[in-house]
């Protein structure tokens, strides 16, 4: 009897460490990194013309220089 439980538990352990540790049908899939979660933490990065914080995300890109809307970057310009 006892033989049969510890040879259950090696045959459950060894298809265990088989599917890398994880369990198809109980393991959650893993979140995007695109998906934000209230709260969490992103990259900020400051206008160069009227010093308003954005997200990375949200920044216009001009000559390795971030700005927050097309207004300020076309005073940039002129």
């Amino acid at each position: 009897m006892w033989l049969k439980i510890i040879f259950v538990g090696i045959v459950l352990v060894l298809l265990y460490r088989l599917f890398g540790g994880k369990i198809p049908f109980l393991d959650r899939p893993e979140k995007k990194e695109e998906e934000h979660e209230f709260g969490q933490i992103e990259a900020t990065s400051e206008c160069a013309a009227c010093g308003t914080y954005m997200t990375e995300e949200d920044a216009l890109i001009y000559q390795k220089k971030a700005y927050c809307s097309s207004e300020c970057l076309n005073k940039v310009k002129k």
